[in-house]
């Protein structure tokens, strides 16, 4: 079936039918800068606005449009509100019950990071002076961990603010 030009209103229409049938196969929306066929690369103006032809094609079913650049933006508010309203019914919800356990666990890390470890004055030898090792051991890479946070930060204050 060859490929039909259709008006901007008729095209959405057309559109919200393909997606409201029983879905045979895929349905392919592609948007392409039109151009006309006589015009010559060199001679092309740089600032001239361009007309956008807009296309869709499900299995054998194809129509196109051709859409002024005057009235772009809204031909694509109405396209762009078509597609959320007849994709979003088959799109996965978001799971956010884990995303918000991993975000307390995060700021638990982050709290923690802040909290000192207790070292005590165990015993020279044996276990206790093990433990104290152990201890002194995380205290410094707490406080490792610590300044590479603030470093980090800092970085992102400095690029935010040259923007």
């Amino acid at each position: 079936m060859p490929q039909e030009l259709v008006t901007p209103d008729e095209f959405l229409t057309r559109l919200t039918a393909t997606f409201a049938g029983p879905s045979k196969s895929s349905v392919w929306l592609t948007h392409k800068r039109y151009t006309h066929d006589g015009e010559d690369a060199a001679m092309a103006d740089a600032e001239a606005e361009y007309d956008v032809l807009v296309r869709c094609t499900q299995g054998e079913t194809k129509f196109s449009a051709r859409i002024p650049a005057i009235t772009l933006p809204t031909f694509h508010a109405a396209y762009g509100a078509l597609l959320k309203q007849s994709m979003a019914p088959h799109m996965r919800k978001r799971d956010k019950k884990r995303e918000r356990a991993r975000a307390e666990a995060a700021e638990k890390r982050r709290k923690e990071l802040y909290v000192d470890v207790a070292i005590g004055s165990e015993g020279k030898r044996g276990a206790g002076r093990r433990k104290r090792q152990r201890k002194l051991a995380a205290q410094k890479k707490k406080e490792a961990e610590r300044e590479r946070i603030e470093l980090r930060d800092a970085a992102r204050a400095a690029a935010a603010k040259d923007e």
